[in-house]
């Protein structure tokens, strides 16, 4: 039996999977401006499917969260400012400054951090914060009721947008826009309403997980080996991801209660934020003690180590991270009970 429970759970392995191929993307492209193994070009094209997971993910937790929860617009908001926003803005200033080698100062270096053109996966925050705006304020007309129907209509404006609309304003990539990715996220909102019928579908047809399972592993070979690059907003990408998202939700959720792996709120957020700090970091060093890092890309086993070390570190600090949130919210819990307390004896 497939409980919301487990779905969530399979969700989190889901989710820590797709940001660990957002780091691998990362590293892959630093690596072909130096050299392209064909392992490396491979690892770069299958980790574009990462993004696009992250966001069918969100679309689905976002439609969890107005069903299971009905939060007011302030609970929902606040939420997101606290724990989505304000760590945005940081690894903002953060980009700008390993990049920069400076504080920013100016109106347009702030105006870029708020942007998300900072940092090259920013872009991506950006985006979310604009589809949580959209999905509280259409939550009661976009519903289950009507989504067979209306996703039809979002596949049409985030096609027509993608190849005709987008003009790239204010110097904005046509992936900072919601347009680009609003059928994606919609999908999510789809699998959540119709996840009985679909899971249920699937485990009581098991040729059918299989057929799927091989032709998402076809997929994933025809991108890998295709002249043409296609970038995560484009539709054959996200159709392939959609099949390859409900292959590891049901591969997750067989295994779910053999995985021992704690959720913890934010870590897969906080990697996929920071990770590209690390290897800023790295890059620079190496280029202060040696003069130049090619010699690293060049050798398989020193390309293997050096990634490595860019998840573990990028694991270590989102650990700290998450322990620092929750301390925080500890506090915070501690105080109102205190204010409270007080208000009441008086």
């Amino acid at each position: 039996m497939y409980t919301d429970s487990k779905i969530l759970k399979s969700l989190f392995y889901i989710q820590l999977f797709s940001s660990f191929l957002v780091v691998v993307g990362h590293f892959t492209a630093s690596a072909l401006s130096f050299t392209d193994p064909f392992w490396i070009v491979a690892l770069n094209q299958i980790s574009r499917y990462g993004t696009v997971l992250l966001t069918i993910a969100t679309g689905y937790l976002t439609a969890y969260s107005f069903e299971a929860k009905s939060p007011t617009a302030r609970e929902f908001f606040s939420g997101k400012l606290l724990y989505i926003f304000v760590p945005y803005l940081v690894s903002g200033v953060l980009y700008h400054y390993l990049l920069k080698k400076g504080m920013p100062h100016t109106a347009q270096d702030f105006t870029n951090i708020i942007l998300g053109k900072t940092g090259d996966h920013l872009y991506f925050v950006f985006m979310i914060c604009q589809y949580y705006v959209f999905a509280y304020l259409f939550r009661r007309v976009i519903t289950k009721r009507n989504i067979l129907y209306v996703i039809w209509i979002l596949l049409g404006i985030q096609y027509v947008y993608i190849n005709y609309i987008h003009q790239g304003w204010f110097g904005l990539t046509t992936r900072h826009m919601l347009p680009s990715w609003i059928f994606t996220l919609y999908m999510g909102h789809m699998l959540y309403w119709y996840r009985e019928s679909i899971l249920s579908f699937l485990r009581n047809n098991r040729s059918i997980l299989t057929l799927m399972t091989g032709v998402s592993t076809a997929a994933a070979i025809f991108f890998v080996v295709s002249n043409k690059l296609y970038v995560a907003v484009h539709l054959t990408f996200v159709f392939a991801t959609l099949l390859s998202f409900l292959v590891l939700m049901v591969f997750f959720l067989e295994r779910v209660d053999r995985l021992h792996i704690k959720f913890r709120k934010g870590l897969t957020y906080f990697i996929f934020l920071f990770h590209s700090a690390f290897l800023i970091m790295f890059k620079d060093y190496l280029f202060a003690k040696y003069g130049e890092v090619a010699w690293l890309f060049e050798n398989t086993w020193y390309s293997l180590l050096y990634l490595l070390l860019i998840i573990g570190c990028s694991c270590l600090l989102a650990l700290m991270l998450v322990w620092l949130v929750n301390k925080l919210e500890r506090i915070s819990k501690t105080i109102r009970q205190t204010r409270r307390q007080l208000y009441t004896t008086k």
